[in-house]
């Protein structure tokens, strides 16, 4: 009789246990699919083909970029390592080749290196992304070597193109990809102003050609889209991952997985209206985001998506917000620094302050990204001064440092 009962009340409890599983089952997918709807009904990707759709052969320069890799790694392996970190005449000379087949691959409108089998597998082009930024790094020692020769004009055309390859990867759309935009940015608008124009002049065709380049990259559109394909691998393509992969305890595993990937969604779905807002960005609400999202899953089952998140963005997220801002303002102030050079081949003279430059040279005075004001700016008695506030948000009055970003703030000087 007593083993009866007890086999009775192990029978209700396995059962209760059953019953209360099937309901957090259904709990789970219930929330998971309302994130995963309300993705579909707002019309956002929800696939990679959705961020990043195939491109049309007649427009796609994926195959010559390819070949200007195969070119570029041809030319390192015949230099040794310390003589091809110099970027010295020998080394530009062994690099033409490839340097020539990579604006071949530029005049067409898109390439794109990464692929969908690579992101189901969590897989990237590290060794191509690595040759892009050798790119950069060689059309630099370009630029610097035609300045050297009295092409300035030359000069331009290369800092030009380090800006055209960095607007190609938009095509290369999550976050990784988007980080390594922003370094060839950055090289390519320092080289711009610091290597070539602080103290040289070019024609008013090659100003108003790097200007078009400059402004054609949209920031906000390439930052708010990686961050959407982000969402498509972090939120849903990996947990299809380790859906496949599950080979044993499926039903409660899925669950979980589930209950992880909601979580996940949920993040993104508050992170990317942030990001969608603009510059100046709410860095509180950001940070209180992050900490909610870390103590829900805190103790918890739900510690895959804090692991996920941390492998991806979330120990970087202020960062990341961080170098967008850095980026808006290095854009923004070169593009001040160059319609002023405009503006100085039209009427001998700078102006005695920004808005003289609107509408002809700009179509408004740039805000600063750091703190919402207009840029600020100071006429020299020969040069000029534009200047941001930087990340300390703090006028220094355009006083330059060389470690602008944690204390100073980001200045470009004109000498002529």
């Amino acid at each position: 009789m007593l083993k009866r009962l007890v086999a009775i009340t192990l029978a209700y409890i396995a059962l209760l246990v059953i019953l209360v599983g099937l309901a957090w089952h259904l709990r789970v997918m219930r929330q998971l699919e309302r994130e995963l709807e309300r993705l579909r009904k707002a019309g956002e990707p929800t696939r990679w083909e959705d961020i990043a759709p195939p491109i049309p052969k007649h427009l796609d320069g994926t195959p010559l970029l390819l070949k200007a890799i195969e070119q570029l790694h041809a030319a390192q392996q015949k230099i040794p390592p310390n003589i091809w970190e110099t970027y010295n005449a020998q080394v530009l000379e062994s690099a033409r080749p490839a340097l020539k087949t990579l604006r071949q691959a530029l005049a067409f409108p898109h390439w794109r290196l990464v692929d969908p089998k690579q992101v189901a597998e969590f897989e990237m082009p590290d060794e191509e992304y690595k040759a892009l930024r050798e790119f950069a790094r060689l059309l630099r020692a370009e630029a610097l070597q035609r300045k050297r020769k009295g092409d300035v004009d030359g000069a331009l055309e290369s800092c030009q193109t380090i800006l055209k390859l960095c607007r190609h990867m938009d095509d290369e759309p999550y976050l990784f990809a988007f980080l390594v935009q922003k370094t060839i940015f950055s090289i390519g608008v320092v080289t711009l102003w610091e290597g070539v124009l602080s103290d040289a002049d070019a024609s008013a065709t090659a100003y108003r050609a790097v200007l078009a380049e400059l402004r054609a990259w949209d920031i906000d559109r390439a930052f708010v889209r990686a961050l959407k394909g982000e969402r498509v691998v972090a939120g849903i393509l990996v947990y299809d991952f380790f859906r496949r992969k599950v080979g044993f305890g499926r039903w409660l595993l899925s669950t979980w997985i589930a209950a992880n990937q909601s979580l996940t969604l949920a993040f993104y779905r508050q992170l990317l209206p942030i990001a969608q807002k603009g510059v100046p960005y709410d860095r509180r609400k950001i940070s209180r985001l992050i900490a909610n999202f870390k103590r829900r899953t805190q103790g918890s089952t739900l510690h895959f998506a804090t692991m996920l998140a941390d492998l991806l963005i979330l120990t970087e997220t202020e960062e990341v917000f961080d170098r967008v801002t850095e980026t808006h303002a290095l854009q923004r102030v070169t593009e001040v620094a160059l319609a002023l050079r405009l503006y100085r081949k039209e009427h001998g003279r700078y102006p005695e302050d920004l808005q003289a430059l609107v509408p002809k040279f700009l179509p408004s005075v740039p805000s600063d990204p750091y703190d919402g004001k207009p840029l600020r700016y100071r006429k020299l008695q020969k040069g000029f001064k534009v200047w941001s506030v930087g990340e300390n948000r703090k006028d220094d009055g355009g006083v330059k440092v060389r470690d602008w970003l944690r204390r100073g703030d980001l200045v470009l000087e004109s000498k002529l």
